[in-house]
């Protein structure tokens, strides 16, 4: 993975926070070029359901400080998981700097053009 892709990836994980923050489920495909789960209202059930059920409003943006007691900074961070056609990148998801139980994950393809960015899913943590 070249740096450029990287940048490329967390621009991407940067703009869905965004769009997650401001609860605008409808506007996920834009940021992207391939929405795998495309269900925008099961997408919004999903991740409305777990901030009800934890108490909290919105998913903080990207860079947003966290608040993780003991502190995990490597949770806070896209992480990247390498394949020979290209590369998955994860982020965990939080909310007024506190740690959720939900993991954006998102497929990048190599192709001659560049990468193809690919809206996997948001899953439970375990």
């Amino acid at each position: 993975m070249t740096e450029q892709d990287r940048e490329v990836a967390i621009q991407t994980v940067k703009d869905i926070l965004h769009v997650l923050h401001e609860k605008r489920y409808e506007d996920l495909s834009s940021c992207v070029d391939e929405m795998e789960w495309d269900d925008i209202e099961e997408i919004r059930e999903c991740i409305q359901g777990t901030l009800d059920m934890k108490g909290f409003d919105a998913f903080d943006e990207y860079g947003v400080p966290c608040n993780f007691h003991p502190r995990y900074e490597c949770h806070h961070e896209v992480e990247f998981y390498e394949r020979p056609d290209g590369f998955d990148a994860e982020y965990v998801l939080t909310s007024g700097g506190e740690m959720l139980d939900l993991r954006l994950r998102l497929n990048f393809l190599y192709l001659k053009d560049g990468l193809k960015r690919i809206f996997h899913t948001i899953f439970l943590r375990l």
